[in-house]
C-alpha cells in the first residue's frame, strides 16, 4: 500500500504541476498559435477501443499488435502467446469510418508486425470553379487514405525495452483532372517503455508521425507530429502490472505535445475483475478551443472533461485468448460521439 500511495501521491503532483505550467504560460494571441496546421489528420486519430477507453493514456500499457498504432515498444508483451491479431472500426463524425488490422509474431530476436489502416470518407461531393469565376459539379470524388506498415520491439534489459515501426501513407483527394491529388511518403514512429521498479510503475515515451513535409500540388504542410510521455501502474497488484490476479486497476497519465494545438494532460483508469470483464473512463485537461471567443480573450480557457467510457471483456478458449472492446469518445460540440469496436486474438 505504501508503493501505492506513492504512486497516486506522483500523479497528483503531476496533474498539479501540469496545471499550474499551463497557467503560467505567458499568454498567445489565436493568430500566435499552430491551429489546425497539419494535415493528413486521420493518423493521429486513436483506433483502439481499449486504448481509446482511457482517453489514449496508453503509452505506458502494452497493447500487443494495437500498439503498432500507439507505442511500438508496448509490441514486446503479447500475453505470453506467439502470433496476436488486432482488428478495429472506428465510426468517426460524418460518416467516417477508420479500419485498421494489425498482427504480431514473436521471435528468438524480438516482436515483429505488420499494420494496415484505411479511411471511408463516404460520398463526398465535387465542385470546381473555373477562371471565370463559375462554379461546376465534379459529381461525386472518391476521396482516399490509408497507410501499411512494418515494425519490431525487443527487451534490451528485464526493465527496458524499445521498439520502432515505419509506415508508408498515401492520401488521394480525388481530383482526376489535377495534378498532385495524390501525395505518398514514409512516417516513422519510436517508443520506449522503462519498469522502474517502484512497484509495477511504468515510465514511457513516444514520438509518433515523424516525417518530411507532405505537398499536394504546389503547397506543402507537416504531418501531426505528437510527442507523449506516460506514467502508468497497476495500484491493486503493485508487483507486476501484467500479474494474473483477480482484479487489477491500471491508472495510466499521458502528457500530450502536438504540434498542431496546446499540451494536454489525460488521465485514465482501466478496472479489470478476473481477468475477464473491464471497465474504463478518462478524464482530459487541457485549452478549449471549442468554446474559445478572441475577441473576448487571447488565450482559450483551461477545462477538464470526460472524454471517454469503455467496456471490454476477455475469454479463453484453450490456447486461444480472445477479447473484445467498445469505447465512446466526446470528440467535442462539433464533431460529437465517437464510437470504437475492437477484437484481439492471441494464440
Amino acid at each position: 500500500m505504501t508503493h501505492a500511495r506513492s504512486f497516486v501521491a506522483a500523479l497528483v503532483a503531476a496533474f498539479v504541476a501540469s496545471s499550474s505550467a499551463y497557467a503560467q504560460i505567458p499568454a498567445l494571441t489565436f493568430n500566435q498559435t499552430k491551429l489546425g496546421q497539419a494535415g493528413m489528420k486521420f493518423l493521429e486519430i486513436g483506433l483502439s477501443a481499449r486504448a481509446e477507453g482511457v482517453g489514449g493514456a496508453a503509452t505506458g500499457v502494452e497493447l500487443g499488435a494495437a500498439s503498432m498504432f500507439y507505442n511500438p515498444a508496448g509490441l514486446v508483451n503479447t500475453g505470453g502467446k506467439c502470433t496476436d491479431l488486432f482488428v478495429a472500426h472506428t465510426a468517426w463524425a460524418a460518416d467516417v469510418a477508420l479500419n485498421a488490422l494489425a498482427v504480431t509474431r514473436n521471435t528468438p530476436w524480438g516482436v515483429f508486425g505488420v499494420s494496415a489502416m484505411a479511411v471511408d470518407y463516404g460520398t463526398i461531393k465535387g465542385y470546381q470553379m473555373t477562371s471565370a469565376g463559375a462554379v461546376t459539379s465534379l459529381g461525386n470524388v472518391d476521396v482516399s487514405s490509408m497507410a501499411i506498415g512494418v515494425g519490431g520491439a525487443r527487451k534490451v534489459t528485464d526493465k527496458f525495452q524499445i521498439g520502432l515501426a515505419g509506415r508508408y501513407v498515401v492520401e488521394d483527394l480525388g481530383l482526376v483532372n489535377s495534378s498532385g491529388s495524390k501525395t505518398s511518403m514514409l512516417v516513422f514512429d519510436a517508443g520506449t517503455y522503462y519498469r522502474t521498479g517502484i512497484g509495477s510503475s511504468v515510465l514511457s515515451m513516444s514520438i509518433r508521425n515523424f516525417s518530411r513535409q507532405a505537398r499536394h500540388q504546389d503547397e506543402g504542410y507537416d504531418l501531426p507530429l505528437i510527442f507523449r510521455i506516460g506514467l502508468a501502474a497497476d495500484l491493486l497488484n503493485m508487483s507486476d502490472m501484467s500479474s494474473d490476479n483477480m482484479s487489477s486497476l491500471v491508472v495510466s497519465a499521458d502528457a500530450l505535445h502536438p504540434r498542431d494545438r496546446a499540451e494536454e494532460l489525460v488521465i485514465g483508469a482501466e478496472y479489470g475483475l478476473m481477468q475477464k470483464v473491464f471497465l474504463r473512463g478518462a478524464f482530459r485537461t487541457g485549452r478549449d478551443y471549442a468554446n474559445f471567443v478572441p475577441k473576448v480573450s487571447t488565450t482559450p480557457p483551461m477545462t477538464t472533461s470526460l472524454v471517454s467510457l469503455g467496456a471490454g471483456i476477455r475469454h479463453n478458449i484453450g490456447p486461444t485468448a480472445v477479447g473484445v472492446n467498445y469505447s465512446w469518445s466526446d470528440a467535442g460540440s462539433l464533431l460529437g460521439s465517437v464510437h470504437r469496436f475492437d477484437v484481439q486474438v492471441g494464440f
